[in-house]
């Protein structure tokens, strides 16, 4: 019968899973293999489990992750989604809100030690006691070779709110508290950052472009000196020819000529 990855763990953030991702790496965790049969979903999913599987479509890993449960409507706490699992008791309190009308909740702003955890910012944002299982997923694009197309890495784990407050974190653990997450290997692919998603990068030939590769516009615009005169260009007819010293032009000839042959009284 297969294992938990982990038995008892809270999943904070990004770095917890990644932790958990260089230890399954590594060979301290052990991923699941297949999907959990029925007994295994009856013994192993409880709360504190953590599950690491790998996306794929042969036997190498898994298409999809089933835990014969019924869960409500995803909730994105970055950067996990959460589940909460559907009750008798959730349905009765549906019903009975919805004859009520909208209920509010008001989270205090006391500040919580340690880093901030995507699981417990869903509890507060819960406008109800959810008595049961709570589903927390997260999910990476892992590039162990630089020459291979990445993989995509899951973790599934499953909690209670009254049973989160227990469960051990990362540091608590004597093997995960050593492992240090090598950078450039896992990239979350829920991210909303463009730039960490690997997404478009816009058209290069407009935003990219660099004072040593750029060519010149073909339209010059005009020089400060040329706009301080009249706001013009200067005229580009060929300048006038000059005659060589001592000589005169033959347009001065006639002038004199002309001065030259006019009475003078």
């Amino acid at each position: 019968m297969q294992q938990p990855t982990h038995s008892r763990l809270h999943l904070r953030d990004a770095h917890d899973a990644h932790v958990v991702f260089e230890a399954v790496r590594q060979g301290f965790l052990i991923p699941v293999a297949r999907r959990l049969n029925e007994m295994e979903r009856s013994n192993l999913v409880r709360s504190g489990a953590v599950f690491v599987w790998f996306e794929a479509e042969d036997d190498t890993g898994l298409m999809r992750w089933t835990d014969g449960r019924a869960w409500g409507q995803s909730r994105m706490r970055e950067p996990y989604l959460f589940y909460d699992e559907k009750t008798p008791y959730d349905t009765a309190r549906v019903a009975n809100e919805t004859s009520r009308g909208p209920t509010y909740r008001f989270v205090d702003g006391t500040p919580r030690s340690g880093p901030a955890s995507s699981a417990i910012s869903h509890q507060d944002r819960t406008i109800h006691h959810h008595s049961g299982l709570v589903k927390q997923a997260y999910s990476a694009w892992v590039t162990v070779n630089p020459y291979a197309r990445p993989q995509k890495w899951h973790i599934t784990a499953y909690f209670t709110y009254n049973d989160l407050p227990q469960l051990p974190t990362i540091e608590h653990d004597p093997v995960l508290r050593k492992i240090i997450v090598p950078t450039g290997i896992y990239r979350s692919s829920h991210s909303r950052t463009r730039g960490d998603s690997g997404g478009d990068k816009g058209d290069e030939s407009v935003h990219n472009i660099r004072p040593g590769n750029a060519e010149p516009h073909p339209h010059v615009l005009p020089s400060l000196a040329t706009l301080a005169v009249g706001g013009h260009p200067p005229s580009t007819s060929p300048p006038r020819p000059s005659a060589p010293h001592g000589a005169r032009l033959p347009e001065d000839q006639r002038l004199i000529h002309m001065l030259n042959s006019r009475h003078i009284r």
